[in-house]
């Protein structure tokens, strides 16, 4: 080892908190530390989120250099801050929207009478490869056609 650090401290210009030592560059982003950004001025996409705020089209000013503890992740990841400042409020859905999408979600719940259901509305979502209630995949032995069909060997366990 060279005795170099691969993150060393740096002088930069953040925008919304002026010149501060920062830890680099990452894709031209000045990188600041954990711990270092002030959540009153900078916050991840996640942050805003529960702050029921959005990045509203602007672009990230910072971002934030963190390390994994757990095995299997990597050693250090980075999240991109936005300046909470410009960030515009979460949009809310519509009446008509919330109505579609309601109507959409409860066509989801029907047995699909033309693949051999009965056309009930259901309680749970039918698989949405059979789209059938399980007592009309039982009927009509869907998933055994289903298995013959693309070559799968089905057996009863």
């Amino acid at each position: 080892m060279s005795g170099k650090r691969q993150w060393p401290y740096v002088w930069q210009h953040v925008e919304g908190l002026g010149e501060v030592l920062t830890r680099g560059t990452f894709d031209g982003l000045p990188v600041l530390a954990w711990g270092w950004a002030p959540t009153s001025i900078l916050a991840t996409y996640r942050q805003l989120q529960a702050m029921g705020r959005r990045p509203g089209g602007h672009a990230p000013v910072a971002a934030l250099r963190f390390q994994h503890r757990r095995p299997g992740l990597r050693a250090q990841d980075f999240a991109l801050l936005y300046l909470v400042a410009r960030s515009a409020r979460k949009r809310t859905a519509t009446c008509d929207q919330l109505n579609a999408l309601a109507l959409a979600l409860q066509s989801r719940r029907i047995c699909q009478p033309d693949r051999g259901g009965c056309g009930e509305e259901q309680t749970y979502y039918p698989s949405t490869i059979s789209r059938l209630c399980h007592e009309c995949e039982t009927r009509t032995r869907f998933w055994e056609r289903h298995a013959a069909e693309h070559g799968y060997a089905r057996t009863a366990a």
